[in-house]
């Protein structure tokens, strides 16, 4: 026979039990649901204010040239219902190579907010699911170009979603190249430093210089040297400005230390420069 303190303990319990059925539905499909875009337990998809803007489908940009690092990104956006449900970004290397499966020292980092690449791309992947914003995604310091670009492709590819344009798209960038070249007999190597914006060469510096004691050309200490070899760098590098070339503008078998130079850098810079 139950005591008095029994049927209280017990219909405690019940009460409990009955609360807890009742709360439990309302955790996994009510308030807590509604903070998330695609809850990674459940797998909901739940609506945002892009959903009657967004056409579903398969969505895909990349990055018109391979940047200095020697990677070209490619991004691929799903969208099911009006939602981002899917994102994948690769950067890949002039042979076809992705930058996960590239052995390097570039993809771990002791002093960011992610330790490694693949935490980096976890992380964009997060903010552009849960947010389907890419202005809302934040740029991570040490790691701003990866950023950078990711959100640069998103937004190219939200733009088309909303016309419902399945096209592949390539963007264009800011990118700037640092090219060396072989030293000569003398121990100056040529350093040319170019910035493209989009397919647009916008700036070019030329110079020679010896590494190790950090001598340069334009600044020798003879006043007629430097002035002589300030207005050689100056008009062949104006030149390809103007003429939008990265072409050598001088013969194969040209005799003048200083032009062979700059027309191995400006080879190297088209390698550097290619495609994607």
């Amino acid at each position: 026979m139950l005591t008095n303190k029994s049927k209280i303990n017990t219909g405690l319990r019940l009460l409990i039990l009955l609360l807890l059925s009742g709360l439990i539905p309302l955790i996994l499909t009510g308030c807590v649901e509604k903070e998330l875009i695609n809850d990674p337990t459940t797998g909901s998809i739940l609506p945002t204010k892009n959903s009657e803007s967004l056409m579903d489908g398969q969505y895909s940009a990349a990055t018109k040239y391979y940047d200095a690092r020697g990677y070209a990104q490619q991004l691929n956006i799903l969208i099911k219902n009006g939602v981002i449900t899917r994102v994948n970004l690769k950067e890949i290397d002039k042979n076809k190579a992705d930058r996960l499966t590239v052995e390097g020292s570039d993809k771990t980092w002791a002093n960011l907010a992610v330790a490694n690449l693949g935490s980096l791309y976890l992380r964009l992947y997060n903010e552009l699911m849960l947010s389907q914003n890419p202005d809302e995604i934040d740029a991570i310091s040490g790691a701003t170009q990866t950023s950078e670009r990711y959100v640069k492709l998103s937004v190219a590819i939200l733009n088309n979603a909303t016309k419902g344009d399945h096209e592949p798209i390539k963007i264009d960038t800011l990118d700037t190249y640092s090219i060396t070249s072989a030293a000569d007999h003398d121990g100056y190597q040529g350093l040319l430093q170019a910035s493209f914006n989009g397919s647009t060469l916008v700036s070019l510096n030329y110079d020679e210089i010896i590494t190790e004691d950090g001598k340069s050309k334009r600044k020798s200490t003879d006043p007629s040297t430097s002035t002589e070899f300030n207005a050689l760098f100056d008009t062949i590098t104006e030149t390809a400005i103007t003429s939008q070339s990265l072409e050598s503008p001088f013969p194969a078998n040209e005799p003048s230390p200083e032009k062979a130079k700059y027309g191995e850098c400006l080879r190297l810079l088209r390698e550097a420069r290619a495609p994607f």
